[in-house]
């Protein structure tokens, strides 16, 4: 069994991801017209897609033997009725900052491979979801600073 560093990474990767604006989504959806389901739908997709990886990471610490914490969500109460522009901005700085303490995390799962493939998944499926979050963004012409 590998040793408790990787699986203390694991879980705070896991608990950055779970607890994500991304992931918030799916609670609370901010105010949008007609004009925006496609957007909505793509958001939802990719909640789906990243909530799918957090799952693999839970499966596991669940089969090492670990209690997985889940984390809190960070008060976005203040996102609950904003338009979808401004929405996207904000969610392509908080996928922006997931990247970042990801990449942060990884050096703490040095000599698990298990650990370090899960979370390489993870960071490259986070990278896919940036971009497109971007091409939405550049596609409704909503001016980004990532």
């Amino acid at each position: 069994m590998p040793d408790a560093q990787p699986n203390r990474t694991l879980n705070e990767i896991l608990i950055q991801a779970y607890r994500s604006l991304l992931q918030y989504t799916i609670e609370s959806w901010p105010w949008t017209d007609a004009d925006g389901s496609a957007e909505q739908q793509a958001i939802d997709e990719m909640a789906s897609e990243q909530k799918a990886a957090v799952a693999e990471i839970a499966e596991l610490l669940d089969r090492r033997q670990i209690t997985v914490d889940f984390g809190t969500y960070p008060d976005w109460s203040e996102l609950h009725f904003v338009s979808l522009d401004y929405f996207l901005k904000k969610l392509i700085d908080d996928e922006s900052q997931l990247i970042a303490a990801i990449e942060r995390e990884q050096p703490g799962l040095r000599g698990d491979a298990e650990a370090s493939a899960v979370i390489a998944n993870l960071l490259a499926g986070e990278r896919r979801r940036l971009e497109r979050l971007r091409g939405m963004a550049a596609a409704r012409k909503v001016s980004v600073s990532c």
